[in-house]
């Protein structure tokens, strides 16, 4: 059974509904564009309110320029973004500063993402100048800011600046700094893969009991298959600027129907002696140069189970449960 729009019926639990999106970057020589790097290829996505909502892949992807996408941080080739079934796709910035307000951003480097010359109150506070917040007193708010990232007591950590705070505790900050006009949609990029191994699962237990107190929908974006399983509900995962498999975390971790994800998943690290002799195959090969993808579907070059029809015609989306889709010949009717 094939589903060429599932994955973006706007249903009433939907917040985000990406539609056919495309971002490709042009490469100039001179003043001549002479291509153009196809880092989103019409990606649909539809992100439910209050979920966890992981967007995993290899590097150079596209993952995180389709974050950045959802946040309308980079110029769109094509296709619609729906928020809350209004149509934000070609507004102004003028006209975009409410969706700035809905959403926040917690990038991969809490080092450069927060300005070095300001201090934590200067830099939880910014968001609250721009966008007028005059619920309560801007004082009271950065102080119930860092009280929910569990930077206490905040009295300690108000008059710092960032090169006084560890990695751990600016992302926090940066946490915080998000979280502060209290938004619907969080895009968080690598959030916790420049923190020391000790404290990501902390990081990700906070990141996730503040989703759930304030009813947060989080796009995830990572490498890592092991935090996606844990931190999120969904999964969708990502090759060469197209979804190509999306359903419940455990679902796909348990049940993988694309072979690139089947691949992903077998190289994640195993604790257990008893396996320290086995080899762990991985897929042949390096990922497509995204100026010129591979014809038909984008992994044929390095799929194990590669048909003639993979070379020459894209797949479909083809549905395999309620909730699991995937993009593969294997299971669509030719």
């Amino acid at each position: 059974m094939q589903a060429s729009s599932t994955l973006t019926t706007v249903r009433e639990d939907v917040l985000l509904a990406i539609k056919d999106l495309k971002v490709w970057y042009p490469v100039r020589k001179l003043l001549t564009i002479t291509g153009y790097v196809k880092a989103v290829d019409g990606v649909s996505v539809a992100v439910r309110r209050g979920e966890i909502y992981a967007i995993v892949g290899e590097s150079g992807c596209g993952k995180t320029t389709l974050g950045k996408a959802i946040l309308r941080l980079v110029r769109l080739t094509s296709g619609e973004i729906l928020y809350e079934n209004a149509n934000i796709t070609k507004l102004s910035e003028r006209r975009l500063k409410w969706y700035r307000r809905e959403t926040g951003m917690v990038q991969q480097d809490p080092y450069g993402a927060v300005p070095s010359f300001m201090s934590v109150k200067k830099i939880l506070e910014e968001p609250l100048i721009i966008h007028r917040y005059n619920e309560k007193p801007r004082l009271e708010r950065v102080i119930e800011a860092l009280e929910d990232v569990r930077l206490t007591p905040p009295e300690d950590f108000i008059n710092k600046y960032p090169h006084m705070l560890s990695g751990g505790q600016l992302q926090r900050v940066a946490i915080a700094r998000a979280l502060i006009l209290r938004p619907k949609l969080v895009v968080a990029d690598e959030p916790v893969s420049m923190l020391d191994a000790s404290v990501r699962i902390e990081t990700l237990t906070l990141f996730k009991d503040l989703q759930r107190k304030y009813n947060l929908s989080i796009v995830y974006i990572t490498h890592d298959f092991s935090t996606a399983k844990y931190f999120s509900d969904r999964i969708a995962v990502m090759y060469a600027g197209q979804i190509v498999e999306v359903g419940p975390a455990l679902d796909i971790i348990a049940r993988p129907k694309h072979p690139y994800t089947t691949a992903l998943i077998n190289v994640i690290p195993d604790p257990d002696p008893s396996n320290r002799f086995r080899v762990r195959e991985t897929l042949r090969g390096e990922p497509p140069n995204l100026m010129r993808p591979p014809s038909g579907c984008r992994l044929h070059p390095r799929c194990p189970h590669v048909m003639e029809v993979c070379k020459t015609q894209e797949p479909p989306m083809t549905k395999i449960t309620s909730e699991h889709y995937v993009k593969c010949w294997l299971y669509a009717s030719k």
